[in-house]
């Protein structure tokens, strides 16, 4: 796992509630359509139907957006499996709640208990070193 990775964690944690914005709004899309025609001067009659190429465009566009999203929530998991698999306590909490928790170092701090912002950040730049 690099520190490029685990940066961009939080931003994927972003594209992913877009992109399941997106396939909501898509489901809601109804692939109906309906017409209104005029056979005479005070007659009409509505006409509805299936239009099958915006069916097949959305159909098509739902699976593009699923894909992304599959690919996404597959890097989520392996950043997760990997900070479960630090052995040391302190350094996976500090990890969590930078990463997955999108917390700053104040915040570290104070959740952690330490007397300094600087402590948690050190821990963490020690332990990156270390293993890259």
């Amino acid at each position: 796992m690099d520190k490029n990775t685990l940066a961009q964690y939080c931003n994927t944690q972003a594209e992913v509630r877009k992109l399941q914005n997106r396939l909501d709004r898509l489901y809601s899309l109804s692939p109906t359509v309906s017409d209104i025609v005029q056979n005479g001067y005070k007659r009409h009659a509505v006409i509805t139907g299936v239009d099958c190429v915006r069916l097949y465009k959305i159909k098509a566009f739902e699976e593009k957006l699923q894909k992304q999203l599959d690919k996404l929530l597959q890097q989520q998991q392996d950043v997760l499996d990997w900070i479960e698999s630090i052995k040391e306590s302190d350094i996976r909490q500090i990890i969590m709640h930078r990463y997955i928790d999108d917390m700053s170092w104040i915040q570290i701090q104070i959740q952690m208990g330490y007397g300094s912002e600087d402590t948690a950040r050190k821990k963490h730049e020690r332990f990156l070193e270390k293993i890259l």
